[in-house]
């Protein structure tokens, strides 16, 4: 047995388990010899991981209570399907039954997902489950890893076999666009990353532009803050936000506030009933003609987190989006001591060390390759309490 694992989605894996990981503040991400798959130590609320799985940008999958198989020329399915049927006999369970079934890093050689399924829907079948294949009231969930030649079988809390509709959401198909603008994805997962569970608190985009941000944060219920200077981008977000919404047949906006404001100014930008609610800020600065008024590039950012400091909670964390040069090995994860970080706008020791006079202590860094000449660093730094 291997306790309860998720299942992460292939686009980004390790994004996808920082953000898990700040979905859950309270449990630890435990790496397994996939990449896609880490095991939830600790104790889960059911119905919270539900809504998690909902709302992430990179979880696929949750399994519970797990069987794991590692299979090689030698394995045997003995075992593992004796492991299997003792879960379901032991079970509380009660209702239909169902099997569902994905491979995911290629294939297993000589290991059938469709045959292992119809095995343990048969023995399911014996100890006097009804199979219902539509809709079942219970779901084991089978993932064939090819990567790791690993096999994996849990309780299923719920699982999304697409990438979910975020291709609809795309800034092309937005009413009011702009050509430089995140894929919902990232926005999503920047989001998620930034601001941590959902509760009272919200988070913050003090440079919206055609609200990426704001619009995986009004989808989720997540409370939401965004601020432009230029009244035209105040209306557009706007306008955007409420697209998604009605796309989703979501009926209120309430959580969201979408505001003409300057980031370096959030103290008077912000509702006063907001400040030190602000759980994460999350950055995707302009460049060139887009750029905030006349600071150069770092200087726009070094006054926005010192004035982000005026309303953040005391736990607060901000993630922040910068192009780089793609290293030339491909990586999803880098130290913040690499010297694989070039960015495009400055140098990364300098950008450092404004992190560190701002008092934010980085915590991850990650890159997404976006083609030869572009990637971009996605930074997650931590509020380091003023003496």
């Amino acid at each position: 047995m291997a306790g309860n694992i998720a299942c992460l989605r292939g686009w980004h894996p390790a994004l996808a388990k920082a953000e898990l990981s700040a979905l859950f503040p309270n449990n630890e991400m435990i790496s397994l010899d996939s990449q896609r798959l880490v095991e939830i130590s600790g104790k889960l609320d059911i119905e919270k991981v539900t809504d998690i799985i909902q709302y992430s940008s990179g979880t696929q999958a949750v399994l519970l209570d797990c069987v794991v198989m590692s299979w090689n020329e030698e394995s045997s399915l003995d075992e593992f399907i004796s492991q299997v049927s003792n879960k379901i006999e032991n079970s509380d369970k009660a209702g239909t039954f169902g099997v569902v079934h994905w491979r995911q890093e290629g294939k297993i050689k000589d290991l059938s997902g469709s045959k292992l399924a119809g095995m343990i829907g048969g023995i399911a079948g014996k100890k006097g489950f009804t199979i219902d294949l539509d809709k079942p009231d219970n779901k084991l969930g089978l993932v064939l890893d090819g990567s790791s030649n690993q096999v994996v079988c849990g309780w299923l809390i719920d699982y999304e076999s697409i990438e979910g509709n975020s291709n609809t959401r795309r800034a092309t198909e937005r009413p009011f666009f702009k050509p430089i603008s995140l894929d919902p994805k990232l926005a999503r997962l920047a989001v998620n990353l930034a601001g941590g569970p959902l509760d009272e608190y919200a988070v913050l985009d003090p440079m919206t532009g055609t609200g990426g941000f704001v619009i995986e944060a009004a989808l989720i219920g997540r409370n939401a803050i965004a601020l432009d200077l230029e009244q035209e981008m105040v209306n557009g977000a706007m306008k955007n936000v409420l697209w998604a919404l009605d796309s989703e047949e979501i009926t209120t906006a309430e959580h969201i506030q979408i505001i003409r404001g300057d980031a370096t100014d959030l103290a008077n930008s912000i509702p006063r009933k907001w400040h030190q609610k602000i759980s994460g800020l999350v950055l995707d600065p302009p460049y060139g003609r887009n750029s905030h008024g006349s600071l150069s590039h770092f200087d726009l950012i070094r006054n926005t987190l010192i004035s982000y400091r005026d309303v953040a909670s005391e736990d607060a964390t901000i993630v922040l989006i910068l192009p780089i040069k793609p290293p030339q090995v491909k990586k999803l994860e880098l130290q913040s001591d690499s010297d694989e970080i070039i960015l495009l706008h400055g140098e990364w020791d300098e950008f450092k060390q404004l992190l560190s006079e701002c008092n934010w202590r980085i915590e991850g860094l990650w890159v997404e390759h976006v083609h030869s000449s572009l990637g971009r660093l996605i930074l997650h730094a931590s509020n380091v309490p003023l003496n």
